[in-house]
């Protein structure tokens, strides 16, 4: 059975400290919008609200499935922000899969045997039939790569794009998995995330102390949301269970409204 090491409980410590209230500023984003009147900034919210709700009770009665779409658009929302932080328009699809494969399944491929242990938690034993079909992926990854550095003859900031994938390559093959991912998902997706979001709203939103205020009410309710969950699930559940079902089936959770806010919405306007 894995447990967390005091390394991976600082790493998910890190997610839920610097990691998960980035998705907090989706109330500036909303707001960069049009959201900004009080009526429809609290239909925001409801929505935004229920849409969580529904990837929980989702996760609950089909977990298998959850993980598996949770995998897929942890690819894409990854590899959208590292795409409109290059800030190339061309090659939308190739640069986001190749650097979204390229941090969820390189953790993976360093650490097979303790991220399927992760994923037992997170769905069922069923999951692990899916380790047998890794090479189509790892496959995949290699051709996108190829195009890629192909690209990357014409296109410089595509060099750094590989300078960048390849030093999270090194990183995590160094590091358990959860240490691994959570410096990505807190140095490098959230510090991009924050900085352009901070721009644009330092640009198009006079009202500053709106931003910060829903940033640090959303923030804390979603540290109160998480405590609870983990006492809850301690209840019937490991500590290293409980604490690993909170953050992902959280960041499940949280990651679906969100990514449909930006990705969907936000990066149309300012991308």
């Amino acid at each position: 059975m894995y447990e967390l090491s005091i390394l991976s409980l600082i790493s998910l410590c890190l997610v839920s400290f610097i990691g998960v209230p980035h998705g907090s500023f989706d109330g500036a984003v909303a707001a960069l919008l049009g959201y900004q009147s009080k009526k429809r900034f609290i239909t925001f919210i409801f929505w935004y609200t229920i849409i969580s709700i529904a990837v929980i009770f989702f996760w609950i009665q089909f977990p298998l499935i959850a993980l598996f779409l949770f995998i897929i658009m942890s690819i894409i929302h990854f590899g959208l922000c590292d795409w409109s932080f290059l800030k190339i328009n061309q090659f939308k699809w190739v640069v986001t899969l190749t650097h979204g494969i390229n941090i969820i399944f390189g953790i993976i491929f360093f650490h097979t045997t303790e991220s399927f242990q992760i994923f037992t938690f997170l769905s069922n034993k069923n999951f692990i039939y899916f380790e047998q079909y890794l090479f189509v992926v790892y496959f995949l990854f290699g051709i996108l790569f190829l195009i890629y550095c192909y690209l990357s003859i014409n296109l410089k900031k595509l060099r750094w794009g590989i300078i960048e994938m390849i030093s999270i390559l090194l990183i995590v093959s160094q590091l358990d998995p959860l240490t691994g991912f959570a410096l990505y998902f807190c140095f490098i997706h959230t510090t991009k995330h924050v900085y352009a979001i901070l721009n644009n709203t330092n640009k198009y939103l006079e009202n500053k102390k709106f931003v910060f205020t829903t940033t640090a009410a959303f923030t804390i309710i979603t540290w109160v949301g998480g405590c609870i969950a983990i006492i809850y699930l301690n209840n019937n559940f490991s500590f290293s269970e409980s604490f690993i079902k909170t953050i992902f089936i959280g960041l499940a959770a949280l990651t679906l409204p969100h990514m449909t806010l930006i990705d969907f919405f936000y990066r149309k306007k300012f991308n």
